[in-house]
Formats: structure tokens, sequence, C-alpha cells
């Protein structure tokens, strides 16, 4: 009995040891540095368009949500090119927009708050842009 209560404890502190000895803080992210850069005015347009003036200024009250914008704006949404298969199975851009408006592709003017991305998702996620050698890469957010 006594062996089996051993080996049990012991087995504990070395589960409680690894739980804090964890490197990724969920509730921390590591942001660039360009994110404590004023808003662009691309930037406030984007914001505008997608969530309302009222929501912007309540945005550029709250520094964190302001980071976290700026963040997705300016790091974690890459588009690139990839020659289109009809025969490839990426989900097509089209299947997360959040407008009831079709919206036109325009690569110098892509605003990734119009979609219903998943940025709190803790791996990439890619999407094409259909029809066309276009990718959206969403990058996951960096935890410190």
């Amino acid at each position: 009995m006594l062996r089996i209560t051993s080996l049990f404890l012991l087995i504990l502190i070395s589960l409680n040891t690894y739980s804090q000895t964890k490197k990724e803080n969920p509730w921390i992210i590591d942001f660039k540095e360009n994110v404590n850069l004023p808003f662009t005015e691309k930037e406030v347009n984007y914001i505008i368009t997608a969530f309302g003036e009222k929501v912007f200024e309540r945005i550029k009250k709250i520094k964190p949500l302001e980071k976290n914008i700026k963040d997705i704006l300016r790091n974690r949404v890459e588009i690139l090119t990839k020659k289109f298969y009809p025969s490839e199975n990426i989900p097509i851009l089209s299947s997360v927009n959040k407008s009831k408006n079709k919206t036109q592709f325009n690569i110098n003017n892509f605003n990734p708050l119009l979609y219903d991305f998943d940025f709190d998702s803790n791996r990439s996620h890619i999407y094409r842009v259909q029809g066309t050698d276009y990718i959206i890469n969403v990058i996951p957010k960096k935890l410190k």
C-alpha cells in the first residue's frame, strides 16, 4: 500500500511540475512592436467599414482591443499566391464572408475584418479566393 501511495505522489508531483513549466500563457499575446504605432488611414477605413464609427471610437479607448485589431491588420493576414487547381480541397473565401453583399476581392484593398475568420484559433487557416491563384493565410496569434 505504501508503494502505491508513493507512486501516486510521484506522478502527481511530476504532473504538477510539468504544468508549471508550460512555455505559453494563453492569456498573454506576444505582439510585434508595430502595434504600438498609430492607426493608419487605411486601417481606420477598414474598421469603420466593418464595424462603424462608434465601434471604432470604442476600440481606440480600449488599448488591448486596439492592439489586437492592429495585430490582425498588420501581422496576421497574408495574401499569398499558389496555382489554382480545380480539384484542390481549400475552402473558398466567400464561405467566411460576413457581409450579405458580395465583396469583390482586391489585393491592394483587402479588408480581413469583413470576413468571419477565426482569429482566436491556435493554427493557421487558408482560404482560396475563388477561381484565382490567391490564397488568404490567417496566422494564429503568438502567445508568450
